[in-house]
């Protein structure tokens, strides 16, 4: 048993890219605001975001497994192109626009890092980004990204044990309660929408693809999720929230741009808060950036029928397309720190077609192995709790609830 793990632990992956994305900075804005805002009352919505991330990622990956193919073929292949083409028009809209939201974000921290405003540092983020993507030149730099992001995830994790918790609002916090008004609503879905965001659903199909995985592989592929979803990104959403709800929340500080979030790290950190903050956002920030646009040209190609490699030039230009509508980010008006967690909720309203899609496909009377009793509970679950959430979030906006 022991050696399983073992190779369990040197063989997985896809998932840990695709947790990688998720533990971004519209996950940390989404969390941090809602902690600071509510204090614990949303901690329920953000332990059953990891849950439902683990079980979505889940159901993903036996797709790509079992299917030997992506979401978008396969949804082809056994629902004729009309549900192909409305799939992919879904995850381009959602995705592309993350990439806009993403992008302005990453701008927004640079002006603040360096003191030059400007939208068109877009532009070069956008032509650098692609370029590396497509040279395959940029997996050194997202390392350093990604090293930066952990450090700030490690001082979030020291700073609770600081914070004074208070164990009994904890409790309350674990009970389902809605509360009221539109911007709860909002943190609500952009808080299961950093997990459950047909983005990242729709990659992962792709990512599992990629590393050659079979039917022998299904477990690797639940032990790769749940330790990636589950733990990782529990661990970063729960982590970053009580930390808010413990030292903002009491001082009634509300979050309304990227420097309030950072007096979260100031017990520990102290006057050095600030910029180790914007330096981890920037690397959190960049570091999304890069997947976001190979997702959205994984959906293109797919549904085209190119390679899904840089060395096809369709595929090459599919993410060149991403990086030109992400330049126009940088001109959304708005605090970039509110804006993230706005995108994450309008990607939920596009993410319970893309699981009632994989349901139905892991059900087939056909298919090579069909889910369990316990995976499609879990999975209803998850469609039902995400799709309520995301018309709550819709309809508060139209001021109907």
């Amino acid at each position: 048993m022991s050696g399983t793990y073992i190779r369990y632990l040197k063989e997985m992956g896809p998932a840990w890219i695709i947790s990688a994305v998720a533990c971004g900075p519209a996950t940390l804005a989404s969390v941090s605001i809602a902690g600071a805002t509510y204090g614990y009352r949303l901690l329920w919505v953000v332990l059953l975001s990891a849950v439902f991330g683990t079980t979505a990622q889940y159901l993903a990956a036996r797709l790509g497994i079992l299917e030997g193919q992506g979401i978008i073929a396969a949804t082809e292949q056994h629902m004729g192109k009309t549900w192909a083409w409305i799939l992919t028009i879904d995850g381009l809209l959602a995705t592309w626009l993350a990439a806009m939201v993403l992008m302005n974000a990453l701008v927004g921290v640079t002006g603040l890092i360096t003191g030059i405003e400007s939208p068109f540092w877009g532009v070069g983020y956008g032509l650098v980004v692609g370029l590396f993507l497509v040279w395959k030149g940029y997996r050194k730099f997202e390392t350093l990204c990604k090293v930066l992001v952990l450090f700030v995830v490690l001082c979030f994790i020291v700073t609770l044990f600081m914070a004074e918790l208070s164990p009994p609002d904890i409790g309350k916090g674990l009970v389902p309660h809605f509360s009221g008004g539109i911007d709860a609503a909002l943190m609500m879905a952009a808080i299961m929408g950093g997990a459950v965001h047909i983005t990242i659903i729709g990659m992962h199909t792709y990512t599992t693809n990629a590393r050659g995985w079979k039917t022998d592989d299904l477990a690797l592929a639940r032990f790769d999720t749940v330790s990636s979803m589950g733990f990782a990104f529990g661990l970063y959403s729960v982590a970053i929230f009580l930390v808010a709800a413990a030292v903002l929340h009491p001082h009634g500080i509300t979050i309304r741009k990227a420097s309030d979030a950072a007096l979260a790290l100031q017990p520990l950190l102290g006057d050095k808060a600030m910029h180790i903050f914007m330096a981890g956002l920037w690397g959190a920030t960049l570091s999304t950036l890069s997947p976001t646009f190979m997702a959205g040209a994984y959906f293109l190609a797919d549904k085209m029928g190119w390679e899904r490699n840089v060395g096809d030039k369709g595929f090459a230009l599919a993410v060149f397309a991403g990086c030109l509508v992400s330049m126009f980010g940088p001109f959304l008006k708005g605090s970039f720190f509110l804006l993230l967690p706005l995108m994450l909720a309008l990607g939920l309203t596009g993410t319970p077609l893309i699981i009632a899609l994989i349901l139905y496909l892991l059900n087939r009377p056909d298919s090579a192995q069909r889910n369990s009793f316990f995976l499609n509970c879990m999975g209803g679950l998850t469609l039902l709790v995400t799709s309520f959430l995301a018309v709550r979030f819709l309809l508060t906006r139209l001021v109907l609830f």
